[in-house]
């Protein structure tokens, strides 16, 4: 037996009850691979993934996770294009996100998602005359980097693009790119400080 998994047994008999959480999640996580392929969803994810809450996926599009991924509360990685993707990286944290995507949404690894709203299209046309036939509705990819945090009751909108370590605070609106290493919060969402332990902080 290796020292990892030697540590891990060690850890399960000094408190059971938390192992036995930890297996039906990931009994969980097996039984929606399986579901999803008997409807011929196409969800494909790495492995260890432990779903303590609800995983509803829905839509023609593809749901990709990597490794290690931990779902919590209910999530919805929903698509609404055959070529929509949506791409959470390893070792992430899903706790009641809510994904809407017609093109692309990634989320790199090592992230934490709260009760957030990621949409990369504003599904009706922002135009006067939106009710017209036709009317060119707003579509642009997400790309969340390495290492966020994004706080509850966000929202990421089309063409938003975030850098590694950065910090979205409760309720922020973000439209826009924003760099690496930095707390984000507000309505319009603005960079408001570096971020406590990075290069660019003092602290």
């Amino acid at each position: 037996m290796t020292a990892p998994s030697a540590s891990r047994l060690q850890q399960a008999i000094a408190n059971p009850s938390q192992a036995l959480t930890v297996l039906a999640a990931l009994a969980r996580g097996h039984w929606c691979r399986v579901w999803c392929r008997l409807r011929g969803v196409r969800f494909t994810a790495g492995k260890g993934l432990k779903v303590y809450g609800r995983l509803s996926i829905r839509g023609p599009g593809r749901v990709i996770f990597g490794d290690n991924v931990g779902v919590y509360e209910t999530v919805t990685p929903w698509t609404y294009d055959v070529n929509a993707t949506i791409t959470i990286g390893d070792n992430v944290m899903l706790g009641g996100t809510k994904f809407g995507c017609k093109q692309e949404i990634t989320v790199g690894r090592d992230s934490i998602i709260a009760t957030a709203s990621l949409t990369d299209t504003d599904f009706h046309s922002i135009r006067a005359d939106r009710r017209r036939e036709g009317a060119s509705v707003r579509v642009l990819p997400i790309h969340i980097a390495d290492n966020v945090w994004i706080g509850q009751f966000a929202a990421i909108l089309p063409g938003t693009k975030i850098g590694e370590n950065s910090v979205v605070s409760f309720g922020a609106i973000c439209m826009r790119e924003y760099p690496a290493n930095v707390v984000i919060l507000g309505n319009p969402a603005k960079v408001a400080m570096p971020l406590p332990g990075s290069d660019t902080s003092s602290g």
